[in-house]
C-alpha cells in the first residue's frame, strides 16, 4: 500500500514533466542501476553492434558500439574486450551503426529525416527526475533535480555504471526528445523560438504554419510533418 501511494505521489508531483513519456522508475538507495534497469532498458541495441566513426579530419574508426540512454554516451568494445565511452566528441562528423546515422551536439541524437538542409533526429533517454534525500527525523525529503543521470552519477565510468550503487533514492523518467538541425549539423532541441533561431529566413513561415496547425514538440508525428513542411523551402 506504502509503495502504490509512493508511486501515485510521484505521477501526480510529476504529470508535468512525464508529459512525453509515462516510464518511471525508482532506484532505491542501496540498490545497484541493474536492480531496475535492464540492459534493454539502457542500451539501444540488443548487442554490441558494427559502427564506423567518421572524424572531421576525414578518419574512419571501425567497432562494435552500442549506445547508451541512461548516460546518453557512445560505447565501444576495445581491443582488451572492455567496454568503454566515445571521447573527444567535437572531433566526431558523424557515426554510423547499422542503418542508423548518429550526431553529436551536446549529446548523441539518431538522425530520422535528413535532406542535407533540414534535420530531425530523436533521442531516447533517462533523466533524473527526483532525487529523495533523507531529512529530519529520517524522513525522506525530495528535490527537483531533472537532469541527465551522467551528470548525477559525478564521472561514474558509463560503461561499469550497471554495479553502481546508489546512496539516495532516485526517480528516473524515460523520455523521447526531438531535435531540428541544420545544413551545418547544429541542432536545436525541438521548440517554436528554437526552431526560428535555427532557421531565421523561414520564421514567418514558421509562425504560419505553428498558428494553422496544432503542433505537439513531443510528439513524432508532429514534428515530421513540420520537417517535410520546412523542406519545401530548400
Amino acid at each position: 500500500m506504502k509503495a502504490l501511494l509512493l508511486l501515485l505521489f510521484i505521477l501526480t508531483g510529476y504529470s508535468d514533466l512525464s508529459a512525453q513519456d509515462s516510464t518511471i522508475v525508482i532506484i532505491k538507495a542501496g540498490n545497484r542501476v541493474k536492480d531496475v534497469l535492464t540492459a534493454a532498458d539502457i542500451y539501444y541495441y540488443p548487442e554490441f553492434t558494427d559502427g564506423n566513426v567518421i572524424l572531421k579530419n576525414g578518419t574512419m574508426i571501425s567497432a562494435k558500439m552500442n549506445y547508451s540512454r541512461l548516460f546518453d554516451q557512445m560505447l565501444f568494445v576495445g581491443d582488451k574486450g572492455d567496454t568503454l565511452a566515445l571521447a573527444d566528441e567535437k572531433n566526431i562528423k558523424f557515426i554510423a551503426i547499422g542503418q542508423d546515422t548518429f550526431h553529436y551536439d551536446g549529446g548523441y541524437m539518431r538522425i530520422i529525416v535528413d535532406n542535407d538542409f533540414v534535420k530531425l533526429a530523436e533521442k531516447h533517454v533517462w533523466v533524473v527526475a527526483d532525487v529523495r534525500k533523507m531529512g529530519t527525523h529520517n524522513r525522506p525529503t525530495t528535490t527537483v533535480a531533472v537532469t541527465s543521470y551522467s551528470t548525477y552519477s559525478d564521472g561514474i565510468d558509463a560503461a561499469k555504471s550497471r554495479d553502481l550503487i546508489l546512496n539516495e533514492d532516485i526517480v528516473l523518467r524515460k523520455e523521447t526528445q526531438y531535435y531540428f538541425g541544420n545544413a551545418y549539423n547544429q541542432f536545436v532541441l525541438a521548440g517554436k523560438k528554437r526552431l526560428q533561431q535555427l532557421f531565421p529566413k523561414e520564421e514567418e513561415s514558421i509562425e504560419d504554419y505553428l498558428k494553422k496547425n496544432k503542433v505537439n514538440f513531443s510528439k513524432k508525428d508532429d514534428v515530421e510533418k513540420l520537417a517535410q513542411y520546412l523542406t519545401g523551402f530548400y
